[in-house]
């Protein structure tokens, strides 16, 4: 396990929401969150069945940002300290940004995601702007889409997911620049 003292807590307030690295403290509620089959709704196979499988996650983005200085946070809402759900970016093999964000589904349609993905893109652009922020969603989750490209990203391809997507879902990869062939290439073979 990463200890947490080795890193800067790296905390954001935002207009309505506090965003902290996510710790091993966190693991019940975030596996509460990628265990309810509501926020799986555009990828169900991604839907975590077992604590251990959000232990691993929660450990490899802790990892992550040890290794790059930045990664997925908790969101809470500012005052009462509501759990919202976890987003940020995280380096990928790749050597791009990947923005992913995943909400409690009382919180979906509040404003809650754009507000997060602002804070990640501006995070990750303050430590690194020579590296390219990326996202990936399923064509099926337009709302995603929605609030990419509300931040400022464009969609820069879409195609045949590599992971187990539902029927006739295809998975769109987005940017918030242009990306170099590999970096590009990289992005449709991790689809």
């Amino acid at each position: 396990m990463v200890h947490q003292l080795l890193m800067p807590q790296q905390e954001i307030r935002t207009d309505r929401l506090l965003l902290t690295p996510v710790t091993p403290a966190d693991i019940d509620a975030v596996h509460e969150l990628f265990a309810d089959a509501r926020t799986w709704t555009h990828l169900p196979a991604g839907r975590h069945t077992t604590r251990a499988t959000t232990e691993d996650l929660v450990q490899r983005k802790i990892g992550g940002r040890v290794r790059h200085g930045l990664g997925s946070w908790v969101a809470r809402t500012v005052g009462c300290g509501t759990f919202v759900g976890l987003g940020g970016v995280d380096m990928t093999a790749g050597g791009v940004w990947n923005l992913g964000y995943r909400l409690v589904p009382e919180h979906h349609g509040h404003g809650y995601a754009t507000e997060l993905a602002r804070a990640a893109l501006v995070a990750a652009h303050d430590l690194r702007p020579d590296v390219p922020v990326t996202a990936r969603v399923m064509s099926n989750n337009p709302t995603s889409a929605r609030v990419l490209a509300r931040v400022g990203m464009v969609q820069v391809w879409q195609g045949p997911a590599r992971t187990t997507a539902p029927q006739s879902a295809e998975c769109q990869a987005w940017s918030d620049r242009d990306l170099t062939p590999a970096q590009l290439d990289w992005l449709v073979a991790n689809a």
